[in-house]
């Protein structure tokens, strides 16, 4: 036997300029910092593959 449900909820989040440009601001800090941080990490990997690819004859 089918039951029929007629329910709809809708969330809404209501927010003022000021905290969304806040917000976008520590995002970007965010991405800068993890940026680089990876381009240090990238350096240093190639650094490590660079040291032990060298012979010496």
């Amino acid at each position: 036997m089918p039951i029929e449900i007629r329910e709809l909820i809708i969330k809404t989040e209501v927010r003022t300029t000021i905290d969304s440009t806040i917000e976008n601001d520590k995002k970007t800090e965010d991405f800068m910092a993890m940026k680089l941080e990876l381009l240090e990490s990238c350096k240093r990997m190639i650094s490590d593959l660079n040291k032990k690819t060298h012979f010496n004859r």
